[in-house]
């Protein structure tokens, strides 16, 4: 009881970090583009006024003067860390670092790059840290349909000594598989407040408000490049939503691959196999759904903001997709291991015996 005390504690921890980043104020105006007081500059620029928002700005005397301004452009002043830690400390420990980052990396080369290798470079990080976390979180997502098997199993047996067999056989099936459950709360603990860092300074870097990625400006939003036909942003907006989908299936197409190889191998029944789908559909379906609506949910968000943040979340998801192949990989060698040495050992104690 004590282990899942100390589990629901650190469950609630997360969630208060996540309800506490989820109240910083949205930078963007009701236009779509960045509030000219709401943008980390690594260095004084001047940016054209039809790229920012000064309508909304916070504060009265910063926009009276902004608007009174008869300037096309407006200066922007470089951002400094104790100012950022003034307006919270996400914004100081959290949004200002990666924004500032990709400043960096995007003086260097354009806007797009800068999104490119501050996101794969934070992605590396949270991996090293969450390294055992995320295989186990891998190997559940891959498991669901036997964790649903299980499920229907005892489906609708509510005794007591049902309910003992359905959690004797969920523990096996994670033991078996290196399962730690309570392990995928680190790695959300960890990765919330850093994607949601990383949503907020892509919005909110100087380099992605003005800046461009071969060529094609990521101020321009998708729903201005539909009525325009501009196939640059078109194509990295589809490119989003396809990517997005694949993050999302590839851990359960990978664990539909493993499971033909199994069949394959152990030369199952055709009944067998008849009944181990109709068992799984009902879930496959509800996962479906859940995915579908979330990639809805984003491409409706996105298509009327700057063209950096579909860029982004495009970048995040095929970043994603490499991590879960690397990780399924890696799983499975670890497996395939396990067994040898299970092998092994058997071997010499049946020698033993002999």
């Amino acid at each position: 009881m004590s282990k899942i005390r100390r589990h629901y504690k650190v469950l609630l921890l997360s969630l208060f970090v996540l309800l506490t980043c989820s109240a910083c104020s949205n930078p963007r105006g009701t236009d779509g583009k960045t509030k000219v007081d709401q943008i980390i500059a690594s260095e004084k620029i001047e940016i054209d006024k039809s790229q920012v928002n000064i309508e909304e700005v916070a504060d009265p005397a910063l926009k009276e003067e902004l608007i009174s301004d008869t300037s096309d452009v407006v200066t922007i002043e470089p951002t400094s860390w104790s100012s950022a830690w003034g307006n919270g400390w996400f914004d100081g420990l959290i949004v200002w670092p990666i924004a500032q980052l990709i400043n960096v990396l995007a003086s260097f080369t354009d806007a797009g790059w800068g999104i490119i290798l501050t996101t794969l470079l934070i992605q590396l990080l949270i991996y090293v840290l969450t390294y055992k976390s995320q295989l186990s979180q891998q190997r559940m997502q891959e498991l669901q349909p036997e964790m649903q098997r299980i499920q229907n199993k005892y489906a609708g047996k509510n005794d007591e000594r049902s309910r003992m067999l359905m959690a004797q056989e969920t523990q096996k099936l994670y033991t078996d598989n290196d399962i730690h459950p309570f392990g995928s709360i680190l790695v959300m603990f960890i990765q919330l407040p850093v994607m949601m860092g990383m949503f907020y300074a892509t919005m909110r870097a100087a380099t992605t408000v003005y800046g461009s990625f071969m060529g094609m400006p990521l101020s321009e939003t998708p729903l201005g490049a539909f009525a325009n036909l501009d196939w640059g942003p078109i194509i990295i907006y589809a490119l989003m939503i396809v990517m997005s989908i694949v993050s999302m299936q590839l851990p359960k197409w990978m664990g539909k691959m493993d499971k033909k190889k199994q069949e394959a191998n152990q030369k199952k029944s055709k009944f067998k196999k008849k009944e181990e789908q109709s068992q799984g559909g009902m879930m496959a379906n509800t996962m479906n759904m859940t995915m579908y609506m979330t990639t809805a949910m984003v491409a409706f968000m996105y298509i009327s903001w700057p063209i950096a943040m579909s860029f982004y979340w495009l970048v995040s998801s095929a970043i994603r997709s490499g991590m879960s192949v690397l990780s399924h990989y890696v799983s499975n060698k670890k497996a395939a291991a396990q067994a040898a040495n299970a092998a092994h050992d058997a071997g010499i104690l049946k020698n033993r015996k002999k």
